[in-house]
């Protein structure tokens, strides 16, 4: 056999053969199984049968001695003579029974008979098991088969006993039932008797478990009239179906054995021919996405991969990026060593880019000097500036090829998936286009794509010249945003916020004059301005702190700290008044510069804020590695306070992590009345957010100041209608 379609019928043949003979000698283990689970069941319908016919005589025989006239008036008259020649001599002469009593009225023994070595009826009649007996024969009606049976415990085996009561048969219906003596009559279960009646009904064994033992319970038990379980009836199970398997094991099992033995070997040689076809068609599979020369995949492999359903899905959650690479310099070591040492520098350079990049990212080959790593996670988003960057300073070192040294460099750009609307070809392409723009410029860092891009390279001109002008001519202002206690809603801080409204283009959003400011340096300057802008705006309020956000850019300023030293100094101001707000990404790129440069601004006096808390990978490594003062709880969390209960868990865990480690922890995005409420309930000590006052030029926010009075607490107040408290702000003016 010596292709793979009959190697694979070859086992699935074996499997259907294996399958059968498994269910033959299931079916016959189940039908084993059956047999003795009927066997058991017909035993124990013998022996409770056994039981009652047990039962029945000694009721029968309590019947026929108390329904006797001649014996009650004996009783009567108190003939003893007469009582000991009729009822005594049927135990001590014809043992048709173990014990007879005559039970007075008041429960006495007025007669009794038994045999030699018994127990002492009145050990066995005690006055509390005739008290039971009577009860038990109190609801029987005067009558010849009125009997009732019981069990009582003794020092020996268990007493069967049949009560009833002795009653003349002329004047059963005329006497009073509780005027009636009792005839108590009763057998004792000895293991002879148990054992005659199990022979009679089939039942090997049978004989009394006194032990309480958890097997023993699983049969008849012998309960007393004082409802004690006092022994169980246990026998030897029959297992006929264990007889059977027993018989029939040794020629099925070798019959099954000889028929494995051959399918195995038939199944072992198939599969040796299903094996070598299938490893051949999986390095045709593999070989076909591989990168011969460095072992990465290829384009075709990296493609398959971003078209994935696993990777569509991460784009549509937003946690994919796309990393795209292009070396500089490349076509010099061709035209230099030739294509051979152009192919050792490409192996290297592969080489070297896959230690330093995650494991899980997938590194791929798509092109002659161009490369693409894709990331997948929740973390990719926050990662990849990271790990885009460490791959451009991974070329700052030579390579040495046929003793000659090359420097390479390359440009870098990466892209980030946006939600519901992101595709993994939209995501590539982006991130090609973020790679040519960073080609373009000589960037000596890895750029993200930003919607700017696509507006080419003459709308970006424009707006950078726009910005240029805006900025000489101070077009760009400052607005700010209340930060209040949560304690008392007093203001405490504010938020500085930059705004454009430029004569020519109208409004512009930071989102779009902010990265072309990152790219063209305008960011530095942008920066200075805001200080300079907070200094003048709130010389009027001195305790009133400004929080302001730092781009990644202007941290890489050696000059940064000291001209924000300089600025508020020169302004009559103090680094005490300002918070430094910084996101994760800033610190991802280079933490042990960061680190420094962190310390450094914390030495003259700034706070520091990490904004966006809990969006990121280590957000919480960050807070340990660097010494912020507070915290920004992201807005995306508070916007689900109140309607997921997981947002209410994880804003009460990023609270007292504040108050653990003594940093404050600001909650930003406060939209609605019951976030509002929530938040002060989960003790966040600072808010921010429309619901609280909204963004206010500096005129408005002096008024609202004015009206707020000294301390600058604002008022929460009730009954707006909707079941939520309302803050009173300028808005409402």
């Amino acid at each position: 056999m010596t292709n793979p379609i009959a190697g694979r019928i070859t086992l699935n043949m074996v499997a259907g053969i294996v399958v059968t003979l498994v269910t033959v000698l299931m079916a016959i283990a189940w039908m084993a199984v059956r047999q003795n689970e009927q066997a058991a069941a017909g035993a124990r319908t013998m022996v409770e049968g056994g039981v009652e016919a047990m039962q029945t005589r000694i009721k029968g025989l309590a019947n026929d001695y108390a329904w006797w006239e001649e014996a009650y008036e004996a009783y009567l008259r108190g003939d003893a003579e007469w009582i000991e020649a009729n009822l005594g001599t049927g135990i001590t002469e014809t043992n048709i029974a173990d014990v007879l009593a005559v039970v007075s009225p008041a429960g006495e023994i007025a007669y009794s008979w038994g045999h030699e070595g018994d127990p002492a009826l009145g050990d066995v009649l005690t006055p509390a098991a005739i008290a039971q007996l009577r009860d038990l024969i109190r609801s029987a009606p005067v009558e010849n088969s009125a009997a009732r049976a019981a069990y009582l415990a003794t020092s020996g085996e268990p007493l069967l006993v049949g009560v009833t009561r002795l009653a003349p048969v002329s004047r059963a219906a005329e006497v009073d039932p509780a005027t009636l003596p009792l005839i108590v009559m009763g057998s004792y279960l000895r293991p002879d008797s148990l054992q005659k009646l199990g022979a009679t009904f089939l039942v090997d064994d049978l004989h009394l478990d006194r032990s309480g033992s958890p097997e023993a319970a699983a049969f008849p038990a012998i309960i007393d009239l004082f409802g004690r379980t006092i022994a169980h009836l246990v026998w030897t199970q029959p297992t006929p179906g264990t007889e059977v398997l027993r018989n029939i094991f040794l020629p099925v099992s070798g019959a099954l054995l000889l028929f494995c033995f051959i399918a195995a070997m038939t199944a072992v040689n198939a599969r040796r021919l299903a094996l070598a076809q299938g490893a051949s068609e999986r390095q045709a599979v593999v070989a076909a996405r591989t990168d011969s020369l460095t072992g990465l995949a290829n384009r075709f492999g990296f493609n398959e991969f971003i078209e994935s359903p696993a990777f569509s899905a991460a784009c549509h959650r937003g946690e994919a990026a796309i990393v795209y690479l292009d070396v500089n310099g490349f076509k010099s070591v061709n035209d230099s060593i030739g294509h051979q040492g152009g192919d050792e520098l490409v192996s290297r350079l592969a080489e070297r880019l896959g230690m330093i990049l995650p494991a899980e990212a997938r590194f791929a080959r798509i092109g002659g000097d161009e490369f693409a790593l894709a990331l997948v996670g929740r973390s990719a988003p926050q990662a990849v500036a990271g790990v885009a960057s460490a791959m451009v300073h991974a070329l700052d070192q030579p390579f040495s090829i046929g003793g000659f040294q090359f420097q390479v460099t390359a440009a870098v750009g990466y892209a980030v998936a946006e939600g519901v609307d992101s595709t993994a070809a939209e995501l590539l392409r982006r991130a090609d286009l973020a790679m040519y723009q960073a080609k373009a410029a000589a960037e000596r860092d890895a750029i993200s794509y930003h919607a700017g891009m696509e507006t080419g390279a003459l709308q970006k001109k424009r707006l950078e010249a726009a910005l240029r002008e805006a900025i000489e001519r101070e077009e760009l202002s400052l607005v700010y945003q209340p930060i209040v206690r949560a304690a008392d809603l007093q203001v405490t801080h504010v938020e500085a916020l930059l705004r454009w409204n430029s004569p020519t283009l109208g409004f512009v959003s930071p989102g779009e004059f902010v990265p072309v400011a990152e790219e063209t340096g305008l960011i530095h300057e942008l920066g200075r301005f805001v200080v300079r802008r907070a200094c003048t705006d709130l010389a009027d309020w001195p305790g009133l702190k400004v929080s302001v956000n730092v781009s990644p850019a202007q941290l890489r300023d050696p000059n940064f700290a000291n001209d924000l030293v300089a600025i508020t100094r020169r302004h009559g101001s103090a680094p005490g008044r300002f918070t430094l707000e910084l996101t994760e990404g800033l610190l991802v790129r280079n933490p042990t510069i960061a680190k420094r440069k962190l310390a450094r601004l914390k030495a003259l006096g700034f706070s520091l804020s990490l904004d966006d808390f809990g969006t990121g990978f280590s957000s919480i490594g960050y807070l340990r590695q660097f010494p912020f003062d507070a915290l920004k709880i992201d807005r995306s969390f508070v916007a689900d306070l109140g309607a997921n209960p997981t947002a209410n868990a994880l804003i009460q865990s990023m609270v007292a992590l504040g108050d653990a480690m003594d940093i404050e922890v600001v909650a930003e995005g406060v939209e609605t009345g019951e976030q509002l409420r929530l938040l002060r309930l989960l003790r966040c000590e600072y808010l921010q957010g429309y619901h609280i006052a909204k963004p206010l030029k500096v005129a408005d926010l002096g008024a609202l100041f004015e009206r707020l009075g000294g301390e600058r607490r604002l008022i929460l107040e009730g009954g707006s209608g909707d079941g939520q408290d309302r803050v009173f702000s300028l808005a409402k003016l």
